[in-house]
């Protein structure tokens, strides 16, 4: 009973009970509300569903049957034949090396398909989920306090991002739990020892074959580290960034290497297709033409992002009005500066992609950043809160209008200062 409690009170940190209890309460209620009015997956998910099954000893005949029952997709389910097996000529093998890489997700499902079937896959996001609102609530509570460590958590659930990305049957959900355990290794207000490089390098593997989405944590710390050089003159050991950098920077280098490697995809033929531009050799050849359209493509393509699923998301639309503030307020800071480096490697991840219908998931990796800005926006402020005098009820003393003062008399003492107005 005493190590169940001594592992109760480690697990809850300095975060008081009250705290987790609504953390708890604000995550169960969004949870069942959401999953029981929307559908939180798209065509991917099939693929990744297929994949577990697969994993978990079923045939691809089989895979591809099961997933098609689950999903009430029978008659088309063998679209995805060819991203299942990447077989040339089968339907689908196009995509087999941009979502093949992608199979940490759909392993950890294994044991859960097992037991439950195809819908096993759904407890991967409920529990990565719940894990990183637990680590992310320990994180800022560490940093900035419980009170704005809870405020910034369920700000973040109250946008459709969080449910529908890292609770629905998408990779990021794993992706953006690895994501917020390597911050937790980066010397932020606390030392990095040689494990948290360990660390660091391992979560990074693991993210490569999650997600495409190596660059952004491996972004956010290199502009931390140039920040904090050019602010401070430090370029080398005395940089607390440097060990962390060069451990990020080089397995990133090499996970990203790894990844194209044993999964080579062709990027420059996906968008040629994707933004009607011609084949490969219709591009090359009038390259000139075709690079003078990329602008207005991009512009394009982030003007239909935002159109999208962003202009219903008001939780999103707050916590990006408060974070593009804050980089403006705060952006001296070591938090802006990742959160700048993140945001532009997820621009590059998006426009790679290139359709516009991506609903900003490649952000998804970026919002933990941005949750600790803010709240050290928050923090910097020093909001005051400012009480107004009750208005006097009728017949009191209040009420009545002020006596006239006496003229102010002549004096060689120095006048009282004026209090300072609080800072808004």
């Amino acid at each position: 009973m005493d190590t169940l409690r001594r592992l109760a009170l480690r697990a809850r940190g300095d975060v008081p009970v009250t705290a987790w209890l609504i953390l708890l309460a604000v995550f169960v209620t969004e949870y069942w509300w959401w999953h029981s009015r929307v559908k939180l997956w798209d065509g991917d998910a099939l693929y990744y569903v297929a994949a577990a099954l697969k994993f978990a000893g079923h045939s691809t005949d089989d895979s591809l049957r099961l997933t098609g029952v689950f999903f009430h997709q029978e008659a088309t389910v063998g679209r995805i034949r060819g991203t299942l097996t990447g077989v040339a000529g089968q339907p689908g093998v196009g995509e087999f090396n941009l979502e093949a890489p992608r199979f940490f997700y759909s392993a950890l499902a294994v044991p859960f398909v097992w037991v439950f079937g195809a819908k096993g896959i759904w407890v991967v996001s409920y529990l990565c989920a719940a894990v990183f609102l637990f680590v992310t609530m320990r994180l800022l509570t560490r940093l900035f306090g419980v009170q704005l460590a809870l405020a910034m958590l369920v700000l973040y659930q109250i946008a459709y991002a969080f449910w529908f990305f890292q609770t629905g049957i998408y990779t990021e959900s794993l992706a953006a739990l690895l994501i917020v355990l390597i911050i937790t290794r980066l010397p932020l207000e606390r030392e990095t020892s040689r494990r948290d490089l360990i660390w660091i390098g391992v979560l990074l593997l693991v993210l490569a074959f999650t997600r495409q989405t190596v660059p952004v944590p491996v972004a956010a710390i290199v502009f931390a580290y140039l920040w904090t050089a050019i602010r401070t003159k430090t370029w080398g050991k005395a940089n607390v960034w440097n060990r962390p950098a060069l451990v990020a920077g080089g397995i990133g280098v090499f996970a990203v290497g790894l990844v194209t490697a044993l999964f080579p995809f062709n990027e420059l033929r996906h968008y040629s297709e994707v933004n009607h531009l011609g084949n490969t050799a219709y591009v090359k050849a009038h390259l000139g033409q075709t690079l003078g359209k990329i602008p207005g493509l991009v512009v394009d393509m982030f003007a239909r992002e935002f159109r999208g699923a962003f202009a219903g998301d008001h939780g999103l639309q707050v916590l990006w009005l408060l974070t593009a503030v804050a980089i403006v307020w705060r952006f001296r800071n070591v938090y802006a500066a990742m959160v700048v480096g993140a945001a532009l490697a997820c621009a590059v991840l998006s426009i790679l992609d290139a359709t516009g219908r991506t609903s900003l998931r490649y952000f998804v990796p970026m919002y933990p950043l941005a949750l600790m800005l803010v709240a050290d926006f928050w923090r910097s402020r020093e909001w005051s809160v400012r009480t107004l005098p009750s208005r006097p009820g009728l017949g009191s003393a209040g009420s009545e209008p002020p006596a006239p003062q006496p003229a102010a008399r002549h004096t060689d003492a120095p006048p009282l200062p004026a209090a300072e107005p609080s800072t808004p």
